[in-house]
């Protein structure tokens, strides 16, 4: 019962995290939006990322119900992208990192895999996988529009996000470590 309690834990805090992490970025770089849901920055996917890395399928649960909650908003006359680009923004990194790292059936095995490098990949490959999930989604709705600048901006955004998330958590724990 406690396991259960803990893993639900671990989906309301991403799905917490992720809804506050995409009004922040929102409120923070409303200036770089492309289109709507598209922005040139989007740190929140950096977080997707080590959201997924440290609770797995959980962060993936979490993530994808805190973006049903945002989906409304964003397209809230178009049942496709609400029902559908949740899901591809809440499991890209799970996928990603999937991919990428090795299984491990503990969190400490799976951080020994995780070199920069491959941290660098699996953000990557998610950017990849989401910027390229939601432009076929973006195509199959009908929503008009140049494509294929839309992926390119999403992407960037993503991995932009990703590299600036990530290396800031790697100053800070390496100012902290310091002291």
């Amino acid at each position: 019962m406690q396991l259960i309690i803990l893993r639900l834990g671990f989906v309301v805090l991403c799905a917490a995290l992720g809804i506050a992490a995409w009004w922040l970025n929102g409120f923070v770089f409303e200036r770089f939006e492309v289109v709507e849901g598209v922005n040139l920055i989007y740190w929140p996917h950096g977080l997707r990322v080590v959201l997924t890395i440290l609770f797995e399928r959980y962060a993936a649960i979490g993530l994808s119900l805190g973006a049903y909650a945002v989906a409304g908003i964003i397209w809230p006359d178009n049942w496709l992208m609400k029902c559908f680009a949740p899901l591809i923004s809440g499991c890209s990194a799970y996928l990603a990192m999937r991919l990428l790292l090795p299984k491990s059936a503990d969190m400490s095995g799976r951080l020994r895999g995780l070199t920069p490098s491959v941290l660098i990949a699996i953000g990557t490959v998610s950017a990849l996988l989401n910027a390229g999930g939601h432009t076929l989604l973006r195509i199959f709705s009908g929503i008009e529009g140049d494509h294929g600048q839309e992926f390119a901006a999403m992407l960037l955004g993503d991995l932009l996000g990703a590299l600036a998330l990530l290396y800031l958590l790697k100053f800070s724990i390496h100012q902290f470590g310091r002291k």
